[in-house]
């Protein structure tokens, strides 16, 4: 079983490593008609599950009658919607980096709750910190219109990983209580609120929503978008996330940087900076310093 396990996880790792090849692929569309696709598509193709499986639907009901589920759920769909402004914006490698920064902003988190961060985790977020600096500065220059549009998707990568962390601190702290909502029925209540409020702020939008610009092409790849990038993976973590130990799971994210900067070099032809391997190593590395240190506290 913990094989299996392992196996998503690896699977969702490989699957979330596609989804700025995905976007990019696109169409020039608006970020909320390609959140709203996505998660709608996503939707489809889980409900069918949902309705095999009796376990699902008790979590999917559960999750329904909690309201800290539904803000969870909200935070899931705002980081869909800024990952992908991001990848449309910025190179799909440097997005894919700071969206695995989550730990540091829990580290943030846990201070202002009066939980101190010890040595450790403190030189793997300045370690971390370092080399997100040593990718993005080089690229940091305000001639002309690009360098501007990489630095707001990679504002917008930040403030997703944030989010990211709120959901995953949030969660832990319910988890210790007792009281947190099944992972894969939220996920399900991601799909389906997310998919409703964007389809209707699409709808109620002033800009064009561009779904008349789409051919058989840009569908296929909207398909790949919400199935693999979206639904297998979500499902796919919350199953890791029931039988694999925290770390392991946190773990997952910081391979899809490695994972997305060479689908990105393969498929789309983005090539690294100088700077992108030796900063990667540095912010993997802190993260994993975190990350670690974490597990030590826990098996204490």
């Amino acid at each position: 079983m913990q094989r299996n396990a392992l196996l998503a996880a690896g699977l969702t790792s490989l699957m979330w490593g596609l989804t700025g090849i995905f976007v990019r692929l696109l169409p020039s569309l608006p970020p909320l008609t390609v959140t709203a696709g996505r998660l709608l598509v996503a939707l489809v193709v889980v409900l069918p599950i949902f309705g095999l499986f009796r376990s699902s639907r008790q979590s999917f009901k559960l999750a329904l009658e909690r309201p800290i589920a539904h803000v969870l759920a909200l935070l899931l769909a705002g980081y869909f919607l800024l990952a992908t402004a991001a990848f449309q914006m910025a190179p799909v490698a440097d997005v894919a980096l700071l969206l695995s920064t989550p730990p540091l902003f829990i580290l943030s988190f846990r201070r202002m709750r009066g939980d101190i961060p010890n040595h450790t985790e403190i030189g793997g977020a300045l370690l971390a910190v370092a080399g997100i600096g040593l990718i993005l500065v080089p690229r940091m220059s305000f001639a002309g219109d690009s360098p501007i549009h990489h630095l707001t998707g990679n504002i917008l990568a930040v403030c997703a990983a944030g989010l990211t962390a709120l959901y995953a601190y949030t969660y832990r702290i319910l988890h210790e209580r007792g009281v947190a909502p099944e992972t894969i029925g939220v996920s399900l209540l991601t799909f389906i609120s997310g998919s409703v409020i964007l389809v209707l702020m699409v709808s109620f939008a002033s800009t064009p929503s561009g779904l008349d610009t789409l051919n058989g092409h840009a569908l296929l790849v909207f398909l790949g978008l919400g199935v693999l990038s979206t639904a297998i993976p979500s499902i796919g973590f919350a199953l890791a996330s029931r039988r694999l130990p925290a770390v392991v799971t946190a773990t997952i994210s910081l391979f899809i940087p490695l994972f997305a900067g060479l689908f990105a070099f393969l498929i789309l032809g983005e090539k690294l900076s100088s700077m992108f391997i030796p900063g990667s190593i540095l912010v993997l590395g802190g993260i994993a310093m975190i990350l670690r240190q974490g597990r030590g506290k826990t098996n204490d």
